[in-house]
């Protein structure tokens, strides 16, 4: 019967948080409801202990901003080749609001959050492609959307608000296959402020079929 005390102020605690966050609008949880054989499904958001579908399709979620904010990715890109390219999505817990922050040409691997010394936010973004194998990278601004690509490139370093890119030629990708932790040197290396690539204008890349 002591433990029963402390049970019940874990529950208020978690009730309290889970009230505090469906006020707020803060995600606690997110997921994409895949089936077996297909990569993409409904993406549903968790906020305040309820959950709500917030798209009919996505393949990958992340939550960001402390939760105020998910970011997830779409099917519906530029195209590119086999029609693989991918898009990012925001959506706003607090407004229920979202909309479309980049459309490419690559599928989208992986979103990366990033606060800068200036208090913004970056989303580095790591993209693929199902032909050559090659990596592509790109940032986006959640506020504006795609700022920075580079083609065949692969983010070796962050230090701050500097990042170091590693460019590689056709031929290497053959070499690193799966594993980027593979002993093949670029044949450049590109430093960049976060900052200042937050200040470039927003990418639009037109549809390819």
């Amino acid at each position: 019967m002591r433990r029963i005390p402390g049970i019940f102020a874990s529950a208020l605690v978690l009730g309290i948080f889970l009230v505090t966050a469906h006020a707020q609008g803060i995600i606690t949880a997110a997921r994409v409801d895949k089936t077996e054989n297909d990569m993409h499904g409904p993406v549903y958001a968790t906020i305040g202990g309820k959950e709500i579908k917030i798209a009919d399709a996505g393949v990958e979620a992340w939550i960001i901003q402390n939760g105020r904010q998910l970011v997830y990715s779409g099917r519906d890109g530029s195209g590119g080749f086999e029609n693989e390219g991918m898009s990012l999505h925001i959506y706003d817990a607090r407004t229920a609001r979202q909309r479309k922050i980049m459309s490419e040409y690559f599928m989208v691997d992986k979103v990366t959050e990033v606060a800068t010394s200036t208090k913004r936010t970056a989303l580095l973004v790591k993209l693929s492609d199902g032909g050559l194998g090659a990596s592509y990278f790109a940032i986006v601004d959640p506020t504006r959307g795609e700022v920075f690509f580079r083609r065949w490139a692969l983010l070796l370093s962050r230090r701050g608000d500097v990042i170091v890119l590693g460019r590689y030629r056709e031929d290497d990708w053959d070499k690193l296959g799966n594993d980027e932790h593979a002993k093949v040197t670029p044949y450049r290396k590109e430093r960049y402020n976060l900052n200042t690539l937050l200040k470039r204008g927003v990418i639009h890349n037109k549809r390819e079929s």
